[in-house]
């Protein structure tokens, strides 16, 4: 018996692995393809906590919003009810307008402190960053009491 193999026998083997590759590949390629492209959630995708929640559960209680926007109390009030503080979940942009698209006025770090003077019903909060108002994505504002 020689150790050496046919040229025949080691074509058909190349072939035999190239054949079963080539075969996986289809077969990976029918999966990406057939794969869902969506989760279907059936959650809803906010939670509505109302007062006596907040109260059951000894968490502050959320600031009632209008349909349009959420605004702090006037002026005529005490400055300690006036004003609403926030701060960033992760570093985030700070825009001169509530749009992706508008001018960055500067990028802040996480945890970064400011107040909040209107939180608005389209996903964007307006802030009061340095003596500068502006937009912050509503998801990245955490809002705090001190």
């Amino acid at each position: 018996m020689s150790i050496y193999m046919k040229k025949s026998t080691i074509s058909a083997i190349l072939m035999g692995i190239i054949t079963l590759m080539s075969i996986s590949i289809c077969f990976l390629i029918f999966c990406i393809a057939t794969r869902p492209r969506y989760i279907t959630v059936t959650e809803p995708d906010s939670v509505v906590i109302t007062e006596e929640t907040a109260i059951a559960d000894n968490m502050p209680t959320i600031p009632s919003t209008s349909p349009d926007t959420a605004q702090l109390p006037s002026a005529t009030e005490p400055e300690s009810l006036t004003t609403m503080r926030g701060k960033t979940s992760t570093r985030v942009n700070i825009r001169n307008a509530p749009s992706t698209d508008a001018k960055v006025l500067e990028t802040v770090d996480e945890g970064t402190t400011f107040d909040i003077i209107e939180i608005q019903n389209n996903g964007w909060t307006k802030v009061q960053y340095q003596d500068e108002e502006g937009y912050i994505s509503s998801s990245y504002v955490i809002i705090i009491n001190e």
